[in-house]
């Protein structure tokens, strides 16, 4: 079976939770918007695309076509609404592409006090973060950025491979004179990104915090495990692997480039992450991970071979065992469970986060004064 196939199964499971809050609201704002462009009332059509894109993560669905000639001025329009919503955000220079960057807090960068990063998921602005940002950054430095293509940091012709994004957000991070240590905060595929920088760079690693995190320990097969244990068979699961696999082919070659390249990536991980999260063990330091237990409300009833809330409840307890046993070995590990949440944490639950961040830099401190 292609390793691609068995990462694969999982990417539809995936994207039908994303947005469980959003799907009815998000297209409802996209035709008011469109109806005020089309009344050439284009201060509040570029309003309400803003609101749009903000209750969907500044990201637009698959057929909203970017290459309309609309959209430029819209965007434009969208980027001035978000400066307001974002007034420490810029555009750095890295690698010779710009990286669009927000900064909090920096009258707390001091040095030996942990910075807190943000990552997002695959495909998502980091405004969702800005509850969360605003909180914490009252009494650290906070630091926030978009990956290649994501909202307006330009496209440097690269996959947004493990390797290449962990230089790009050091870069970013020292580029803005944020020395490490580091409190990486990282939200489903941007978890496996936060993971891996704390692989090749132990020593600068304050703290870890996977909020309902890509299942980056899963091993070579183990995609097939939750379909086996609700009872299918293999060729039926053999069967709806390459259904999924036709399905991510078609969204690599149609589907917005910023979202498809990063779907890139992830078939790449999927063939070498389990070798490259274990080069190093995770580092002995604070390392919560939190998993959202909401089935989505309006999940769309489609005809299927198994019982869909079934397979969510399999899927999340055998990650759960998996995450625990991680930080089973370090003596400053803990896992939330968050019961009603749904896959946006950071909208359905921010104080979990913010908490989980505290929680961090104070078992931070027990270990330096520990090594005092």
């Amino acid at each position: 079976m292609k390793t691609r196939t068995l990462f694969f199964g999982f990417v539809i499971f995936t994207i039908s939770l994303f947005g469980q809050r959003t799907s009815q609201k998000y297209p409802d704002l996209v035709r008011i918007a469109d109806s005020l462009y089309n009344e050439k009332d284009f201060k509040n059509s570029a309003f309400t695309y803003s609101s749009a894109f903000k209750v969907n993560g500044w990201k637009a669905m698959l057929n909203e076509r970017y290459n309309d000639s609309r959209w430029k001025p819209l965007l434009e329009s969208v980027q001035a609404n978000k400066k307001k919503a974002f007034p420490n955000l810029e555009s750095i220079p890295v690698n010779g592409f710009k990286v669009e960057v927000i900064t909090c807090g920096m009258e707390h960068n001091q040095k030996g006090k942990p910075v807190i990063v943000f990552e997002n998921g695959r495909g998502t602005d980091f405004e969702y973060w800005l509850p969360i940002i605003q909180e914490v950054s009252k009494d650290n430095a906070t630091f926030a950025y978009n990956r290649p293509r994501i909202g307006s940091s330009e496209d440097d012709g690269q996959l947004p491979t493990i390797g290449h994004i962990v230089d790009v957000l050091r870069q970013s991070l020292l580029a803005k004179g944020l020395q490490p240590p580091y409190v990486l905060a990282g939200h489903s595929w941007g978890a496996a990104y936060t993971r891996c920088f704390a692989s090749f760079y132990p020593d600068e690693i304050a703290g870890l915090i996977f909020v309902d995190p890509h299942d980056f320990v899963k091993k070579p097969g183990g995609g097939r495990l939750p379909y086996q244990e609700i009872g299918l068979t293999e060729s039926q699961i053999d069967s709806l692997f390459d259904s999924y696999d036709k399905w991510a082919d078609d969204y690599i070659a149609s589907g917005p480039r910023f979202v498809a390249e990063e779907m890139k990536a992830q078939r790449e991980f999927s063939k070498s992450g389990f070798e490259l999260i274990n080069r190093n063990p995770l580092p002995d330091v604070p390392v919560h991970f939190i998993m959202a237990g909401g089935y989505p409300i309006n999940q769309e009833k489609t005809p299927s071979l198994y019982d869909q809330e079934k397979m969510f409840r399999i899927n999340n307890n055998i990650k759960m065992k998996s995450w625990i046993e991680l930080i089973n070995p370090l003596k400053y590990g803990k896992f939330f469970y968050c019961s009603s949440s749904g896959h946006m944490i950071q909208k359905d639950d921010p104080a979990i986060i913010i908490s989980s961040i505290n929680l961090v830099l104070q078992d931070y401190d027990k270990i330096r004064k520990e090594k005092e």
